[in-house]
Parts: C-alpha cells; sequence; structure tokens
C-alpha cells in the first residue's frame, strides 16, 4: 500500500501597501477675546459628557521675590485649599468630592494653572466655584499655615532621591544659586511668606488680561460655552501687572566639575551645556539631534552606554528653552566603580556627533520616530487645545504647530552637523556628580577643575 504525502501548505503574507508620511492637521478650536482682555481657546469634544478648563497665568516661579522663593507655589496651591469668597474650603473640598470633579492648581518655572474637570451636567456648580477661586480666592489663614509646614518638610526632604538632587543642582549652579532660573526654597524664604503676601501675588498676577483660558469637551458650540464663560469671567476687572526684571544668564566657560560625596550604590552624572534661546530656529535641526543623541533605546547614548557597555540602566538627554539662554543636559545613572568610563562616553559622543556628519538614515529614522509619534501627543482634544493656548502664551506663531511636522521633516545630515558644531561644547560643559568617590574607578579631578559640596 502506497501512502501518498501532500504537499505541505505555507500561508502567503499579505502584500501591504508601503506606509506613507504621516498627514495630521491638528485641529485649530475656536478663538475668543472677553472685553477685559481674557483670552478663550475653545474645542469641542462630544465623545463624552465632560467639560475640561485650564487657565494659564502669565507668572511663575522666576517671579518670586528672592527672599521669597516659593511665594509663587504656595499662592497657586491655596487657590482651591484656601477657599474663595463664596465658598469655605470645606464646602469645596465637600461639593468636588459629590459631583466626582476636580480642581487642581500649581506653579512651574514660566507659568501658573489652575485645572478643572467636569461632568457636563455639573459644569454650572462647579464653574461657579472655579471662577471664584480664581477671582475671589480668601487663602484661609489655618490652610495657610498646612501649606507653610508641607513647604518646609520638603525642604527637609529634598534630598531624598540623589538622581532628582543631581538635577535640582546642576541647575542650580548652571545658572547660579541668584539667578531666578537656579533658585531653590529655603527655610529663610518660606518662613518669610505671610498670608498679605498671597493676596497680593494674586492681585498682580492673577488678572483677566494676564490669563488664556483653554475649554474642550461636551458643549453645544462656542457660542453658548462663550456666553456662559463671560457670565462668570465678564465682570472680573483687568488691570496693569507689574513683572520684575529677570537678570540676563551669564553662561561660564570652561570646564566646570562640581561633586557631592555621598555614600550611595549608584553615582548620578548630570552634564549640562549652553542651550538655546525660544523661537530659535535651530529649535527644528537640534530636536533631531538630541533624538539621535539621547532621546530613545535606540539613540547613541542608550545604545553605547546601556547596551553595549553595560555601564547604565537609565542615560538620556534633552534640551530646554528658555527666554534667555536654555539648556542642553545629558544624565545617567551607573555604578560608582565604572563612573568614569560613562562619563567618558557622554562626552564623546558629544564631540562624535560635531566632527562626523551623521549618516541619513540615522537622521531619517530621528526624524521619523518624532514624526510618527506626533499625533500622539494629543491624546484628547484637550490636550490639543491646550498646547494651542500655551503656544500663545510662550508667543508662537499662530502656525507653530501646525508647520512643525514640515519643518521636522526639511531637517537634513547637513543642518545636524552644522548645529551640533555651533551648540555642543564639551570643553566647555558643567559636570554635576553626586556617589561615593571612595569607590571610584578615577579620580574626578582627570576630567577638570572640581569643587566639592556640602549637600544641604
Amino acid at each position: 500500500m502506497t501512502i501518498a504525502f501532500a504537499a505541505p501548505l505555507f500561508a502567503v503574507p499579505p502584500a501591504f501597501p508601503a506606509p506613507g508620511a504621516v498627514d495630521f492637521k491638528p485641529p485649530k478650536g475656536e478663538r475668543f477675546t472677553l472685553d477685559n482682555g481674557m483670552v478663550i481657546y475653545m474645542l469641542k469634544d462630544n465623545t463624552l459628557p465632560v467639560i475640561h478648563m485650564s487657565a494659564i497665568i502669565r507668572t511663575g516661579r522666576v517671579n518670586d521675590p528672592a527672599e521669597k522663593i516659593g511665594l509663587g507655589d504656595m499662592t497657586a496651591s491655596l487657590l482651591k485649599d484656601g477657599g474663595s469668597a463664596k465658598y469655605s474650603p470645606e464646602e469645596i473640598d465637600k461639593t468636588l468630592e459629590f459631583l466626582g470633579a476636580n480642581i487642581e492648581s500649581s506653579m512651574a518655572a514660566e507659568e501658573a494653572r489652575a485645572d478643572m474637570t467636569v461632568l457636563k451636567k455639573d459644569l454650572d456648580a462647579v464653574l461657579d466655584i472655579y471662577a471664584d477661586i480664581l477671582i475671589n480666592p480668601a487663602f484661609d489663614r489655618r490652610k495657610f499655615k498646612i501649606k507653610q509646614a508641607e513647604a518646609l518638610e520638603l525642604i527637609g526632604r529634598r534630598n531624598d532621591d540623589p538622581a532628582r538632587e543631581a538635577q535640582r543642582e546642576a541647575l542650580r549652579h548652571f545658572y547660579g544659586a541668584a539667578h531666578p532660573y537656579g533658585w531653590r526654597t529655603e527655610t529663610t524664604t518660606i518662613n518669610a511668606i505671610t498670608g498679605e503676601d498671597l493676596k497680593a501675588y494674586h492681585a498682580n498676577y492673577y488678572k483677566p488680561n494676564n490669563l488664556i483660558l483653554a475649554v474642550s469637551g461636551d458643549f453645544k458650540n462656542g457660542e453658548e460655552m462663550l456666553a456662559r464663560l463671560k457670565g462668570k469671567f465678564g465682570v472680573w476687572p483687568s488691570g496693569k501687572v507689574n513683572f520684575p526684571a529677570i537678570p540676563p544668564v551669564e553662561i561660564k566657560k570652561g570646564r566646570r566639575i562640581y561633586f557631592i560625596d555621598r555614600d550611595i550604590s549608584q553615582t548620578s552624572i548630570v552634564l549640562l551645556q549652553k542651550g538655546i534661546k525660544r523661537h530659535d530656529p535651530a529649535e527644528y535641526p537640534l530636536s533631531v539631534t538630541n533624538e539621535m543623541l539621547g532621546g530613545g533605546l535606540s539613540s547613541r547614548l542608550a545604545a553605547e552606554i546601556r547596551s553595549r557597555k553595560g555601564l547604565a540602566y537609565s542615560v538620556y538627554s534633552y534640551f530646554a528653552k528658555k527666554p534667555d539662554y536654555g539648556f542642553i543636559n545629558a544624565s545617567c545613572g551607573t555604578k560608582p566603580e565604572t563612573y568614569s568610563q560613562a562619563l567618558s562616553e557622554m562626552l564623546r559622543q558629544f564631540e562624535l556627533i560635531k566632527t562626523e556628519a551623521a549618516p541619513a538614515d540615522e537622521v531619517k529614522r530621528a526624524k521619523d520616530s518624532m514624526i510618527n509619534s506626533f499625533v500622539f501627543r494629543f491624546a484628547t482634544p484637550f490636550d490639543l487645545i491646550s498646547e494651542r493656548a500655551l503656544y500663545e502664551y510662550y508667543g508662537y506663531k499662530p502656525d507653530y504647530l501646525d508647520t512643525y511636522v514640515e519643518n521636522l521633516a526639511k531637517v537634513d545630515p547637513a543642518a545636524v552637523l552644522e548645529t551640533s558644531k555651533k551648540l555642543f561644547s564639551p570643553r566647555d560643559a558643567q559636570i554635576f556628580v553626586i556617589g561615593n568617590s571612595r569607590k571610584f574607578d578615577k579620580p574626578l579631578s582627570e576630567f577638570g577643575p572640581v569643587t566639592e559640596l556640602r549637600e544641604d
């Protein structure tokens, strides 16, 4: 008997068309201006019966008085928690909890925010609270004392995480402890703040003509929501805002190394170089260059230091823009016994990218990664309209977001090399290190003159 076997069948993979370029055009939404100067960005989103709002107030930690650093943070944190003219702190908490709504306020280096999320059916009740805390905060004395105590506790624990400490102190010494970009709160500056200071700070900065409101959610149309907002914010009087003068940034030339000797298992390294000002067109080639250097696991820093040499689990780079010069940051956490190898490789990579033209396919991969992820920056319409509001806040052109992908796509290897030559100067970099020197494989002084600091 002969048994015949059928020939094996193999599935033929389907032929997919080559992926095309990302063609995402962010919706513009609507923009309104109230008579009192308040700017409102609006974008409908009827997917869920929810309303989101975010007020961006033109101030920030850099505007604190030097003797009262922390004043802006405390003012922002007490907008809701300190009650308002119409509502006590307890009434606000009880109402928000019952309705499942949320109001949060915060302070960053160059902006303050007040955010609100509420179900559509409860909008009127929560919007009334939201408007009153922005316009008429009470800064309850008992709550103020609690916040002051919390701020002092945070100062006492600010060095619990050595990696965060390294980042904070690196910037402090890069810009100088006396410059607003390098400030940190101290017990003396927190203790100097009074309830009257909070009221004066709010009276100066929290004005409708000094604020942009982003709104998204399930509303009928822009006119209907605008009428609602006029009813709450239209009577808020505008006024002059007095901003302090921010001194120009002075970045020293020459290698500077700062070191805190601490008995910890991992060494934290932060390498800082002079960056760019906000609105500098070098932002686009620098963005691509940074993606190649330290923007992900396939970047040069990660590939060499983490993957190939196994010297670190975390290594990355990024840059930050400022009205005056920002910074370029490369950071790494590594074993003290091999810290010098990791640091040497960080410095080598910054030199290499400014002396050799990057391969075209590497530049293309970096651009594609950024362009293809662009759409995911806007998980919700609220994320998008908030970003549009933020770009106006920081003085960008109205089409900045719409032309962002196009400007990234123009970057080529020549632009990467030119930008790297112009901006990267490892010989002038500031290096900040926290670690156990008794375990170091080489003296830190081999990298340049060292200033040893006491942890405080």
